[in-house]
């Protein structure tokens, strides 16, 4: 079989899938197009633009050169970054339904609050009446995405859950660091808002008396409020603030801590941060607005909790700082390698190809098995 992925840029989310699937049975060739190398605001959080090994790339095509890989690659599964998002994707789209090309979907979930979220909510039900006979399947980061298909009524036989598959180099899944007399936390991202990680800081002040230290990785819009709050609380000693690190750097990080966390106010498609601490045997804490969330094991690999419940992050970090029950950090990481790695995204699409193609049973989510 023969695929072709248009996406917006060359993810290091999507590298470890896309690198895995070219190895499986029965692939011929793996192309991705992009319409950028990447986003400014990626280049500020650190990336690099990543080699993709046995991956054809074709970056930035003109209109015609669009039409002339969908003519070339017409009996191959054409999977889009979203309906019509972007020039290049909308291009494409179009291209592959005018040569009646196989077409899948992968997706997050649009932001569907507030005056906008209504329109996009407009826009969607147009588009399932003009585009969703031409698409094959979809592919549904996180729940609310899941959800949102449903209710617009896509055929569920053909939604399919999904997640970023992501594998981490031998070198940096070590095994968890010996335990140190504090617990150790790390959260890396955007400082603002909707990450929700000052609301988290507020949370967790309320253990000051617990022996934990909280590193942030990250700039933005709440990083004065967040220096502010360290201050007023007198935790100084507990919470450290460190700007962006380049990607690699991350992750050799990761190794020095026991959880990892994740606390978005708001729509967080997955949140790939989550995986890099499973995939290093780190518990995991995040909210319920993270698409990752469906990925946690309550009271096994991590806890979740809701902002919109009084009450429910402090517990999460009551229950996470008593530590009870929990798996060890090498079943974790055992467990995660498995689950959400780049060969478990990889032989789990092969796997919705092999239902679609042959009408065989549905997959079960990797994560669940």
């Amino acid at each position: 079989m023969e695929f072709v992925f248009w996406q917006n840029i060359i993810s290091i989310h999507q590298k470890a899938f896309l690198e895995a699937l070219v190895k499986e049975p029965g692939v011929g060739s793996v192309l991705l197009v992009v319409e950028h190398e990447l986003t400014p605001v990626r280049r500020d959080m650190g990336w690099e633009t990543p080699e993709l090994k046995g991956v054809d790339v074709v970056l930035s095509p003109t209109e015609e050169k669009i039409e002339s890989i969908v003519v070339a690659h017409k009996d191959a599964v054409h999977t889009m970054g979203g309906i019509r998002i972007g020039n290049m994707i909308t291009q494409a789209f179009d291209a592959c339904i005018g040569n009646n090309c196989r077409i899948g979907v992968m997706t997050e979930p649009y932001d569907d609050t507030g005056v906008k979220g209504a329109l996009r909510k407009i826009k969607y039900r147009y588009y399932k009446t003009k585009y969703f006979r031409h698409v094959q399947f979809v592919l549904a980061i996180g729940k609310q995405a899941q959800s949102q298909y449903t209710e617009l009524g896509y055929d569920a036989a053909r939604l399919f859950p999904w997640a970023y598959f992501i594998t981490l180099d031998q070198r940096t899944q070590n095994a968890v660091a010996a335990k140190k007399e504090a617990i150790r936390i790390i959260y890396a991202g955007r400082l603002e808002e909707a990450k929700g990680i000052y609301r988290f800081l507020c949370e967790l002040a309320d253990f000051s008396e617990k022996n934990f230290k909280l590193d942030i990785y990250g700039t933005g819009e709440d990083e004065e409020k967040i220096i502010e709050l360290i201050a007023a609380k007198g935790l100084s000693d507990n919470v450290t603030l460190t700007r962006f690190l380049k990607y690699k750097e991350l992750l050799e990080k990761y190794r020095d801590y026991d959880w990892v966390v994740l606390p978005s106010t708001q729509k967080d498609g997955w949140g790939v941060v989550i995986s890099e601490g499973l995939l290093n045997g780190l518990r995991a804490i995040c909210s319920k607005k993270c698409g990752v969330s469906e990925v946690i094991k309550e009271g096994v690999n991590g806890t979740t909790f809701d902002w919109g419940t009084a009450g429910s992050c402090n517990e999460s970090i009551g229950r996470m700082l008593a530590g009870n029950g929990f798996a060890s950090g090498e079943d974790i990481r055992t467990w995660a390698n498995r689950a959400i790695s780049g060969e478990a995204g990889a032989r789990y699409f092969m796997a919705i190809m092999d239902n679609l193609n042959n009408n065989n049973e549905k997959p079960r989510l990797p994560w669940t098995m």
